[in-house]
């Protein structure tokens, strides 16, 4: 993923949000916003839906200034193949194809 210029690991970024208490899994992934500009995008599973900012703050935390996510997306479960392997593109995909795509 680019953030700014800057490469930023979905390995990391999903790491530091699955160290939130109420987070059972997470994934992160670069998202289309507009035709020239991407943002890094939080998918994660949990009982109840986080509120943004409180997920925001906890990331900052933990994460250099340019790598915390800037959308956070509740799932029931994250996409994974027959070999239980993350489907990030997936996750994208099923984003555009339920809100749009950019």
């Amino acid at each position: 993923m680019n953030a700014g210029g800057c490469r930023v690991s979905p390995i990391g970024v999903g790491a530091a949000l699955n160290a939130h208490p109420e987070i059972n899994e997470a994934a992160a992934v670069e998202r289309p916003v507009k035709a020239d500009k991407t943002v890094i995008a939080a998918f994660y599973v949990s009982p109840d839906v986080i509120n943004d900012p409180a997920l925001a703050a906890f990331c900052a935390a933990r994460l250099a200034r340019y790598k915390p996510p800037r959308l956070f997306i509740r799932c029931d479960a994250l996409p994974r193949g027959a070999n239980n392997k993350l489907l990030r593109r997936r996750l994208r995909q099923d984003w555009e194809n339920n809100h749009g795509q950019t």
